[in-house]
């Protein structure tokens, strides 16, 4: 509710002929914050097109496997204390 995983890319472009190489690509987390850096809900994104769809749903995906990342690793930690 309050962040949203934006997709950037990195491109490198010969200065004389102007051709252009994808050099980086990355998922950045981004949040909402007011003005006192407190997190705020953002307005829903709604995908209407099928790639933008797809995207969001692979979103979702990425988000799911951090979750689940993140909760084996704390009861790993748990575990071994």
């Amino acid at each position: 509710n309050t962040s949203c995983e934006v997709g950037v890319r990195i491109e490198a472009e010969h200065p004389t002929i102007g051709k252009k190489k994808l050099t980086a690509k990355a998922y950045v987390t981004m949040v909402a914050l007011d003005a006192e850096d407190h997190p705020i809900t953002m307005r829903k994104i709604e995908p209407k097109s099928d790639t933008e769809k797809k995207r969001y749903q692979a979103a979702i995906e990425r988000r799911q496997a951090r979750l689940k990342l993140k909760k084996n690793l704390l009861e790993k930690n748990l575990r071994n204390h």
